[in-house]
């Protein structure tokens, strides 16, 4: 499923996800995605977790490559939680903060006290092709693999979770805002150990 999911997202000309407890895949630094795979709970060798951020870094290369579009909603939590090195957050919140500039990228950060616009849907990706503005494909991310939905019924209600969500959600310059705000906060002795 991960190879049908990454060929979908490279054909992609808009992708939407929604975000609550990660920065999502397309806009991690090799560091976040590094301090990801040495998280998990599985296992994993040292050349497993290089290739993952190699594949992950490599798709995002691709992704800025062919000018789609894109639009991001993600929780505050995501941002703001702490990690194991400060220098790995700040580099990831600066990089959001350069990302948000392009012309073809829209992130918003959802409020923390949105609480309920926050329960509206789990994580996911809505990749839209050709001249299309709705998603025609849902992708969600589960534990062991990704779930990809193409029925229409099941659409709509992604399509009504995102805008949901991007209405709470603070406009794209505040965002910024918060985030450089969130960047700046960031010191050694507000990070885990």
């Amino acid at each position: 499923m991960l190879g049908d999911f990454l060929s979908l997202e490279s054909d992609a000309t808009y992708i939407r996800t929604w975000q609550p407890v990660l920065i999502p895949g397309l806009l991690q630094t090799p560091g976040y995605t590094r301090a990801l795979t040495d998280a998990s709970p599985d296992v994993i060798s040292e050349e497993v977790a290089d290739m993952v951020v190699k594949v992950r870094q490599e798709r995002r290369r691709v992704f800025e490559e062919t000018g789609a579009r894109f639009a991001a909603v993600i929780w505050e939590p995501a941002i703001t939680g702490p990690m194991p090195s400060p220098a790995v957050h700040r580099a990831q919140l600066a990089h959001l903060n350069k990302m948000a500039k392009q012309p073809t990228m829209t992130i918003q950060v959802l409020p923390h006290a949105e609480w309920a616009a926050a329960r509206v849907s789990p994580a996911f990706v809505g990749l839209s092709y050709a001249r299309e503005t709705s998603p025609e494909v849902i992708v969600l991310d589960t534990v062991a693999n990704c779930v990809i939905l193409e029925d229409q019924d099941v659409m709509a209600s992604y399509v009504h979770a995102f805008d949901t969500l991007r209405s709470a959600s603070l406009t794209p310059r505040e965002s910024e805002a918060f985030i450089r705000q969130t960047m700046d906060s960031v010191t050694a002795g507000n990070e885990e150990p």
